[in-house]
């Protein structure tokens, strides 16, 4: 049996997608869901902790739609870890996002320090994927946060 679609595209592997292909992705997914919810208002931030030369030491990335902020990345370079700079990134991307009007965060953590860290700062766990990878579990955390906005 054909199948009609079959007839019309051709479907392919492509190893190194040219990022403007990617966002043609991106831009249909991001136009079919705002047809259904309304405006996801797409913000992006990021917080950086630098040295006095400018050397970037840390940070975190984040990305917000529909008042909800996503942490893509947090890191802290080697020799900064352990000294109360993680937390002190979190409290700042936690208070930008009250001023956005963000109604929760979450992001993912890859194994128990990772976990541990963040259930520290009150986030909860909402899912896990164990044995993600070299026996770590990959876990996904959520903290509501209060910004005095429904």
């Amino acid at each position: 049996m054909i199948r009609p679609d079959r007839d019309t595209v051709l479907i392919g592997v492509e190893p190194n997608p040219n990022p403007s292909d990617v966002a043609v992705l991106e831009r249909g997914l991001f136009a079919f869901e705002e047809a259904r919810l309304g405006a996801p208002d797409h913000a992006h931030f990021a917080v950086f902790a630098r040295d006095p030369a400018g050397q970037i030491e840390g940070g975190a990335d984040g990305h917000i739609m529909w008042r909800r902020l996503f942490i893509k990345t947090l890191w802290i370079t080697e020799s900064r870890r352990g000294r109360g700079l993680g937390r002190e990134l979190m409290r700042t991307v936690e208070d930008e996002a009250r001023l956005r009007g963000c109604r929760s965060i979450w992001l993912t953590a890859l194994g128990e320090p990772a976990v541990g860290f963040y259930r520290g700062l009150d986030y909860v766990e909402i899912g896990v994927l164990e044995d993600y990878v070299a026996g770590r579990s990959l876990y996904t955390l959520h903290k509501i946060l209060e910004t005095g906005r429904p």
